[in-house]
């Protein structure tokens, strides 16, 4: 029988990564670091290291799906992580099981744009996502290319509209945004949070001469930790900006790409 007192359950739904720095391997870690219970639902094997993938090979929606299933059913989940999708056979089966748990908060990292401007998700999976996932998850974290491509655009779009309304226009959507700025310009990164009709502003200097390998994952699932725990969103941005920027701070160049985040 499932304990309704027990709190910070993350589920998180991603992609596998042999050097556990991203995806669904460092989402567990950072759910532990932060006292959370980890559980895990596959959606893609992938073959990659601290500088490339090469390959990514997806699940069945369906599968993924049973997964995350066997999670709510057992132990329960008081948060929702959900990272690469990979197909829209994928999205469509995490649409379907969403909507019978329409009081599940939902962090999503949209791993729909690669680092360097590629479209990691076929065109079909994306019309998916902006139209069902968008108005269903509680917020939505992406950097500045896959914001674009989330408002149907290219995910090089010249930067001539504000972050600021870049945001707003995602908000419209139905969900609340954290638009990353790590892929802006300039001394200082500017992190842009659209909750409940608010913008908040959190910037901070940027780390010159360093990338690192999933900062994207541990950030939505630094939050929906801190969501599990029935923090307050805007809160929860807050705090898990700060585990990601500390996380960064203590990083180390173990391979021969991206610094790994100390978690």
């Amino acid at each position: 029988m499932i304990d309704q007192h027990v709190k910070g359950r993350v589920l998180t739904v991603a992609g596998t990564d042999p050097t556990c720095g991203a995806g669904l391997p460092l989402d567990i870690r950072m759910i532990k670091h932060l006292g959370g219970i980890p559980q895990a639902a596959v959606t893609a094997v992938t073959v990659q290291d601290t500088s490339h993938v090469t390959v990514v090979h997806p699940l069945p929606g369906p599968l993924v799906a049973r997964q995350m299933q066997a999670a709510l059913d057992d132990i329960g989940v008081d948060c929702i992580k959900l990272g690469m999708l990979a197909t829209a056979d994928t999205v469509q089966a995490v649409i379907d099981l969403l909507e019978r748990y329409p009081k599940i908060p939902v962090v999503a990292d949209p791993v729909v744009a690669g680092t360097g401007g590629g479209i990691l998700l076929d065109p079909e999976g994306l019309a998916l996502w902006r139209r069902y996932l968008l108005p269903r998850v509680t917020l939505v974290t992406p950097n500045l290319p896959e914001a674009h491509l989330l408002l149907g655009e290219h995910p090089n779009h010249p930067p001539s509209v504000s972050p600021e309304s870049l945001a707003l226009s995602l908000a419209s959507k139905g969900c609340s945004v954290l638009l990353k700025g790590g892929h802006g310009q300039g001394p200082e990164v500017l992190d842009l949070l659209c909750h409940q009709g608010r913008l908040i502003h959190h910037r901070h200097p940027r780390l010159g001469g360093h990338s690192f390998h999933g900062t994207g994952c541990a950030l939505a699932s630094a939050i929906a930790t801190f969501l599990a725990f029935a923090i307050p969103l805007d809160q929860a941005v807050s705090k898990g900006l700060a585990t990601v920027l500390k996380a960064m701070d203590n990083g180390s160049s173990l391979g021969r790409g991206q610094r790994m985040l100390g978690v």
